[in-house]
């Protein structure tokens, strides 16, 4: 049966579910992996001496990647897990795997990404295109920096979203593979529901920054590909003798781990950028 989960409440911080950043990573190792990652971030900037529009490249390719890990740990993956591992409840009709659900779900929020990344790319080229790019990345870098602290829990920085979830109404009313698709399509841009990573926004400000509609849907792909981890690590667990609801209590727990190391590879980003601009 597929379990259900209070998706609002998984949003807050509830420590019988979802335990609170200071709970979950101590001050002092989430101030190590700060210093370490800048001084990873000052290593490479000054090992590799990029020009500042490689350094860009560099710096929105990074928070990409960062995206496409930290995305995964949220109530929608959770939601996704639950539609694609679950095992069809007797009485509906059609019939799938959860391997061809996960196919079903990446197609959609693939073509979706696609659309978006070239979307924001081709906008920013025609907003921003006479912006200096040193300007540009500067504003970057700042901003990174800002939306690092605030993964880390040390300030607050506002997180424009449209605050939905997934229709799970969905469930009920339609065939699991295209349950899966449909959740991939809703996924696939970002914004449509809760934007779980602040490097989601760094992402988005890059690409339209560089102007570039083809690095955009290249990275928005990447994002979406990289999210369908929870639903094949799912399908990992549950072969091997694993239950979904242990699945999806450990992901609360690494949920938070997963933020500290975001906050901190964000804030390494941010110093990649500023010593590139220097």
């Amino acid at each position: 049966m597929t379990t259900i989960i209070d998706h609002t409440a998984l949003h807050q911080d509830m420590p019988q579910i979802r335990p609170t950043l200071q709970n979950a990573v101590g001050l002092r190792t989430r101030a190590t992996l700060t210093a370490a990652s800048a001084a990873v971030g000052a290593g490479a900037a000054l090992a590799l001496a990029p020009s500042i529009t490689v350094g860009t490249t560099g710096a929105v390719v990074g928070a990409a990647a960062v995206t496409a890990l930290a995305a995964n740990w949220s109530t929608c993956g959770m939601s996704v897990a639950g539609v694609v591992v679950a095992p069809k409840q007797p009485g509906r009709t059609g019939s799938s795997t959860p391997v061809r659900r996960l196919a079903w779900h990446a197609l959609g929020s693939t073509v979706t990404a696609v659309l978006t990344g070239l979307a924001v790319g081709a906008l920013g080229h025609l907003a921003l295109g006479t912006v200096p790019v040193g300007v540009l990345l500067a504003v970057w870098a700042v901003s990174a920096l800002l939306y690092g602290l605030h993964e880390l829990g040390v300030m607050r920085m506002p997180t424009p979203m449209r605050r939905r979830q997934l229709p799970r109404h969905l469930r009920r009313s339609m065939e699991p593979w295209k349950v899966s698709l449909l959740f991939g399509a809703i996924i696939g841009p970002g914004f449509l529901i809760y934007i779980r990573s602040s490097a989601y926004y760094l992402m988005v400000l890059g690409v339209a920054a560089l102007g570039s509609p083809w690095l955009g849907a290249a990275l928005f792909v990447g994002v979406s590909l990289g999210r369908c981890m929870p639903s094949a690590l799912a399908i990992l667990h549950t072969r091997r003798g694993g239950s979904m609801p242990g699945f999806l209590s450990l992901m609360c727990l690494v949920d938070r781990r997963v933020q500290a190391l975001t906050g901190a590879a964000l804030v390494g980003l941010a110093v990649f950028a500023g010593v590139v601009l220097l």
